[in-house]
């Protein structure tokens, strides 16, 4: 098998699972969110993720000298 057909299928299939990962990431946006799960609100203080949407900002303020 030539060299450049290789290529061909390898972009072909990186083009689908790009594909595939942007049609699915689009369908889960559309999908409703489930009945009780409108506000979730967490007590969470150990988390060190601060980028997570439930995550409460420190109130805590350190003073840097």
């Amino acid at each position: 098998m030539p060299e450049w057909i290789k290529i061909l299928i390898g972009l072909g299939i990186v083009a689908f699972l790009v594909a595939a990962f942007i049609v699915s990431y689009k369908w889960n946006k559309k999908t409703p969110v489930p009945a009780g799960c409108e506000t979730l609100l967490t007590d969470c203080e150990g988390c060190g993720i601060t980028s997570c949407t439930l995550h409460k900002p420190s109130e805590d303020k350190v003073e840097v000298i």
